[in-house]
């Protein structure tokens, strides 16, 4: 056997591929592209794969050699979501909380509360502005939470699935001008031409 703890003896360490996920809730296909193209690179080509998203659940088909990088706790608890959530959900619910004891009315009141938090949030936040900063926001709090984490100098091929991981692969298409950053979901390690 000529690999031994990820390196191969005959070549030297086994190569990367990072593929940015990061919102791959807008197509459920991506999950399965993701987890077809890490069981491809983990099997065939022999490589060390990480995946790098801002979802955590949903991925039970990716193989567990693959490395995980969920960055959507981090997402949640920077200020901007946070403050928006404090004041379109939390202050509200604290104030309609009260009257739930009170039974139908209250349950009304909270059902009310309930849909008009949820259209403020969608009309209001994410349609207009969250949806354009988003990208920008996860792109940030990738380059400083997963790519301390990550051996950008053994990575060959970086995979973007979908747009929202543009930002973040176009930073390091420009940090690292010698590594291949593509959206093709070719199965092969070679660079492109």
């Amino acid at each position: 056997m000529t690999e031994l703890g990820g390196e191969d003896v005959n070549q030297g360490p086994s190569p990367r591929v990072l593929i940015l996920a990061m919102d791959p809730r807008t197509h459920k296909r991506d999950y399965r592209r993701v987890a077809g193209l890490a069981a491809h690179f983990l099997d065939e080509e022999g490589a060390q794969v990480e995946v790098v998203t801002a979802e955590s659940s949903g991925w039970t088909a990716l193989d567990e050699r693959a490395r995980l990088h969920p960055i959507d706790r981090f997402e949640a608890r920077h200020p901007l979501p946070w403050l928006e959530h404090t004041i379109v959900s939390r202050v509200p619910r604290a104030v309609v909380w009260p009257f739930i004891r009170l039974g139908r009315p209250g349950a009304v009141l909270d059902r009310v509360q309930r849909r008009v938090s949820g259209a403020v949030h969608r009309r209001l936040f994410v349609v207009p502005f969250y949806r354009h900063v988003r990208p920008l926001l996860l792109s940030r709090i990738a380059r400083r939470r997963v790519l301390p984490g990550i051996d950008m100098a053994r990575v060959s091929r970086v995979i973007v699935i979908e747009d929202t991981s543009v930002p973040f692969a176009r930073r390091l298409a420009r940090r690292y001008p010698d590594l291949t950053v593509t959206t093709r979901q070719t199965r092969t390690l070679e660079p492109e031409v």
